[in-house]
C-alpha cells in the first residue's frame, strides 16, 4: 500500500512539475509582477472548469482542444521591446524546442516553437515583437496545431494568424 502511495505521489508530483516547465515560467517568473508587462495566465483549474461548461455555440472541437489545455500564458510589453525579445529568445533553449514558422521583415520577428515527445505536442511558444511591442506566449497542454490555430483565430490573437499555415516538419 506504502507502494501504491509513494508512486501516485510521485506521478502527481511530476505532473505539476510539467504543467509550470513552461517557457514563460522559466524565462519571464521575474517579469510577472514587474508593472511594465501585461500578464495573462490561464490556470489549469481554469480549464478543467471550462470543460463542464455547457458550450452550445461553440464546436465540439473547439471544446475538446480548451479541455486538452492545461494552461495559457502570456506576457507583453511596449517598452524596450526588442531588448526584451533578445533576452527571451537567447533563454529558450533551442534543442528543446523546435520551429515551426519564422516570419520576419525588416526589424517584425515572430517565431513559433513547439516541445515535443515524438508526434506529441506539449508545448506551443509564440515570441514576436514589432515597433508596438513584445509578446510571449504559451499554450501548454496536448495540442493540435490546427485546432489551436482555429482556436485563436476566432480570438483573434495577434500574430496567431502566421499558424495556420503550420505543419511539422
Amino acid at each position: 500500500m506504502k507502494r501504491i502511495i509513494t508512486i501516485a505521489l510521485m506521478v502527481i508530483a511530476f505532473a505539476n512539475l510539467h504543467a509550470q516547465d513552461d517557457a514563460i515560467s522559466r524565462f519571464f517568473g521575474k517579469y510577472l509582477d514587474d508593472s511594465r508587462f501585461t500578464v495573462v495566465s490561464v490556470s489549469p483549474r481554469m480549464f478543467r472548469l471550462m470543460s463542464k461548461i455547457q458550450w452550445d455555440s461553440i464546436p465540439s472541437d473547439l471544446k475538446q482542444t480548451v479541455t486538452r489545455l492545461q494552461s495559457f500564458r502570456i506576457v507583453s510589453t511596449e517598452t524596450t521591446p526588442y531588448t526584451f525579445y533578445k533576452e527571451a529568445y537567447a533563454a529558450i533553449d533551442k534543442k528543446e524546442y523546435e520551429e515551426l514558422i519564422t516570419v520576419r521583415e525588416n526589424k517584425d520577428d515572430f517565431r513559433f516553437m513547439i516541445r515535443a515527445t515524438g508526434n506529441t505536442i506539449h508545448e506551443l511558444l509564440m515570441i514576436a515583437v514589432d515597433k508596438d511591442g513584445f509578446t510571449l506566449m504559451c499554450f501548454v497542454g496536448d495540442i493540435d496545431l490546427d485546432k489551436i490555430s482555429r482556436l485563436a483565430a476566432d480570438l483573434d490573437i495577434k500574430g496567431m494568424e502566421n499558424l495556420k499555415n503550420a505543419k511539422r516538419k
